[in-house]
């Protein structure tokens, strides 16, 4: 308690517990007003129950309230959350428009708050304030490259740091991009290598990014691995794994389990990234096995986050319930992978290249035979289905092709 509110009491001996409602809120107002005027500080709550014995929700709203009545900014961290939202997104609004794109760091120590305490992270916090955020991040770090000059020490440690990166990926049969290495590490990679290639043979690795088909393949099984050892947790019992069939390999539905009261299961698994969108076409693919196999209970599990779709007797997990998994049934050493398999992606120019050159092969193959192989022929030999690169009636556009080429 101040000198002043002290006096005041002593010297007319008024007990504080006899004063009115409107006396208490003059003093309380007083009180935190010179406090900040002389000592520039805001009172806390329980500063507040330790000088006046009195609770201060029983006065004002809250601390932000009884600072409204004196017309005194309070710091966000005392602001009620939506007020405090929008200061921020005003705040961070005002800076761009300045040209200034704020860090984390920067905003935190100039508002005195954590941005994660209202926002997921910096890019919803801009997302939301309407700005883009690559031109964020292209601002932040120009300023770090302007703000400091690395050693040579600092620039080989950073080199390393990918070296290590990406040998570690590649023993898992991942080969990861610039833009995945840039992001996992929180680096800027075209400070330190002129290109991919360059950073792969300075970790003595061979540069092989996967084909769109290969990648896709290798999601599906480090996926389907790691969905076999969470039934094993959870106590089903596993019948039979599509990949790892000798009869049927990768044929049908993905999984056939027995859960503890004996009942058969089907099981559907999709490594996608996860802003795919399922369709309704997944779902009947489950769904036509299980009628096949009269079974009535169905699993479907996939990666996205955007699965809304509903049907009966198909429980769908998706990527957060997949994370949810990881963490109950003690898998944390899975949560990498999954988070590289909603996030692995094949670059528009690679994926048509592939494209183009998977048609090529097609076309040389039907070439060097003397007759024009049948469908079950060409698939088998070249393991493809002709129609995803030739689309409806392949055989004439195939034969077309060669015509014109003759």
């Amino acid at each position: 308690m101040t000198k002043k509110i002290k006096t005041i009491i002593q010297e007319n001996k008024v007990d504080i517990s006899k004063m009115s409602r409107e006396e208490k809120i003059k003093a309380l107002l007083n009180y935190a007003k010179e406090v900040y005027i002389k000592e520039n500080r805001f009172v806390s709550k329980r500063e507040i129950r330790k000088v006046f014995h009195v609770e201060l929700y029983n006065y004002f709203k809250n601390i932000f309230d009884m600072y409204q009545n004196l017309n005194l900014d309070v710091p966000l961290a005392h602001c009620p959350r939506e007020y405090a939202i929008n200061k921020i997104i005003e705040f961070v609004k005002n800076k761009a428009k300045e040209g200034s794109y704020l860090s984390k760091s920067d905003i935190e120590t100039e508002l005195n708050i954590h941005i994660d305490t209202y926002f997921k992270d910096l890019n919803d916090l801009y997302t939301i304030a309407g700005i883009d955020y690559n031109i964020v991040k292209n601002s932040i770090m120009k300023k770090i490259i302007l703000a400091h000059t690395y050693t040579s020490e600092e620039i080989e440690k950073q080199k390393q740091s990918i070296r290590d990166f990406i040998q570690l990926n590649v023993s898992n049969g991942f080969y990861p991009s610039t833009q995945y290495i840039q992001k996992s590490l929180n680096l800027s990679f075209y400070n330190l290598y002129d290109d991919i290639y360059q950073a792969y043979r300075d970790a003595n690795i061979s540069y092989e990014r996967p084909s769109p088909i290969i990648l896709g393949k290798q999601k599906e099984r480090v996926l389907t691995l790691i969905i076999k050892e969470l039934f094993y947790r959870m106590g089903y019992k596993l019948l039979r794994v599509s990949i790892e069939s000798k009869t049927d390999f990768n044929k049908f539905s993905d999984m056939t389990i027995i859960d503890k009261d004996g009942n058969k299961c089907l099981v559907e698994i999709k490594a996608y990234r996860k802003d795919y969108c399922i369709t309704k076409r997944e779902l009947n693919q489950l769904s036509r096995y299980m009628k096949k196999e009269n079974i009535s209970k169905g699993i479907f599990i996939t990666t996205t986050e955007k699965c809304k779709l509903k049907m009966e007797n198909i429980d769908i997990i998706n990527g957060d319930k997949i994370i949810q998994f990881m963490r109950k049934y003690n898998l944390h050493k899975y949560l990498y992978s999954i988070k590289w398999i909603q996030e692995s992606r094949v670059n528009s120019k690679e994926k048509e290249e592939h494209y183009n050159l998977t048609r090529e092969k097609i076309i040389e193959f039907v070439k060097n035979h003397k007759e024009f192989p049948s469908k079950i022929e060409l698939e088998k030999s070249l393991r493809l289905d002709i129609k995803t690169y030739f689309g409806r009636n392949p055989y004439k556009k195939i034969k077309e092709i060669i015509k014109k080429d003759a």
